[in-house]
């Protein structure tokens, strides 16, 4: 498997670091670490990350920007709202469900303003993994990048083997052991997209993880979970049954 080539792969270009704007002059910008990646369903775009990567600042300083580059003077895509799951029943009760983020932005967003760089959600493009398959998961690391005025955005790439659900019925595990690193932390890769790569599919988000001794374990949110809050929000659905 060249692992290398996965920086290439069309999620990278998905790919937005969870930043701010702020008020100050000398820090324009600030972050906790995060990733955040955009989607179209049924042909408006979303944005797709963790609750917990907005820390203590202001949801509406948000950055999202047109390209996963980062370039001074780039638009930010305006916000219309946070979607999250709540009031949650059955198996979902004490989950991570409620981490979960949907961005959902202005109505007035130019139909083109993401490009191409959006992952479509698809039946045939995403799809749930199992115990064994291959995957990867991308974002980005804040260890490794740095902000404007002069920065950039490290992309990261986990090579990963999934290992089945947890105690958590929403969540599956995986993990893989490395013999060597560019990074001691993996700080930056909640929210970041995991794809199968045994059936070629999106199949979940990163909720949390850590990396210790060369041996990377993360939990990562089934995708089924993500695909149906989408589908709440777009269908303006108060209210979803399914079972897990």
């Amino acid at each position: 498997m060249n692992w290398d080539g996965l920086h290439q792969h069309p999620l990278a270009n998905a790919l937005r670091a969870v930043f701010f704007q702020t008020n100050n002059t000398e820090y324009p910008h600030a972050t906790h670490g995060g990733t955040l990646f955009i989607v179209t369903y049924r042909g408006r775009p979303y944005g797709v990350t963790c609750e917990h990567v907005f820390g203590d600042f202001d949801p509406n300083m948000l950055h999202v920007s047109a390209r996963a580059e980062l370039k001074p003077g780039q638009l930010s895509a305006r916000l219309k709202n946070l979607g999250f799951a709540s009031n949650l029943g059955g198996a979902a009760v004490g989950s991570d469900l409620g981490d979960l983020c949907i961005i959902e932005f202005a109505d007035d967003l130019a139909p083109d303003f993401f490009g191409d760089t959006a992952y479509p959600i698809e039946d045939r493009t995403v799809g749930s993994s199992e115990a064994e398959h291959d995957l990867f998961a991308i974002g980005i690391l804040k260890e490794k990048s740095l902000l404007l005025p002069n920065g950039n955005f490290a992309v990261c790439v986990l090579p990963l083997r999934d290992r089945g659900r947890t105690s958590d019925l929403l969540l599956r595990q995986a993990s893989a052991r490395y013999s060597e690193t560019e990074y001691k932390t993996i700080t930056g890769m909640s929210g970041a997209p995991v794809f199968d790569l045994t059936k070629q599919v999106l199949c979940g988000m990163v909720i949390r993880g850590s990396y210790r001794d060369g041996l990377c374990e993360v939990r990562y949110l089934d995708v089924r979970h993500i695909v149906s809050l989408i589908h709440s929000i777009h269908t303006r659905t108060p209210r979803d049954f399914y079972y897990v």
